[in-house]
């Protein structure tokens, strides 16, 4: 029990540095849901002007494991079905990112997403058919 609430506790203060690093360092990004009711190794934004897709592809060039759809429709290239109900448009629903934390997860792991996710952005943003509206 005190193993699970410690690492419970660590996973908190790794999700939260991660999304914190993101929307600081990301220009038009949204966090998806509650900023900390939330579970402890989940991390869901929008990044908007980006396909969700192309994201993944640079990042697991990189070795950074992530998913675009929900948990459940991992495979699809449609977006979240759970995002499109909670009403985020599809536009930037289709930019989402989804990053699960896990025993393995260290702090360098996070500073490592955080300094390699904002030059993927503005790259695939320069290229992107989304554009900047």
């Amino acid at each position: 029990e005190k193993d699970l609430q410690a690492e419970s506790a660590r996973l908190t203060i790794l999700r939260d540095k991660l999304i914190d690093g993101i929307l600081k360092n990301i220009p038009d990004t949204v966090l998806n849901g509650h900023p900390t009711q939330r579970l402890p190794h989940n991390v869901n934004v929008s990044v908007k002007f980006v396909e969700g897709e192309s994201m993944l592809l640079n990042l697991d060039l990189l070795g950074i494991g992530a998913s675009s759809g929900s948990a459940c429709t991992s495979g699809s290239l449609e977006p979240s079905h759970v995002l499109l109900a909670m009403g985020l448009p599809h536009e930037i629903a289709h930019g989402s990112l989804r990053m699960t934390l896990g025993r393995s997860t260290t702090e360098k792991d996070v500073d490592y997403v955080i300094q390699a996710l904002p030059p993927i952005v503005k790259r695939l943003r320069e290229m992107s058919v989304f554009g900047r509206q």
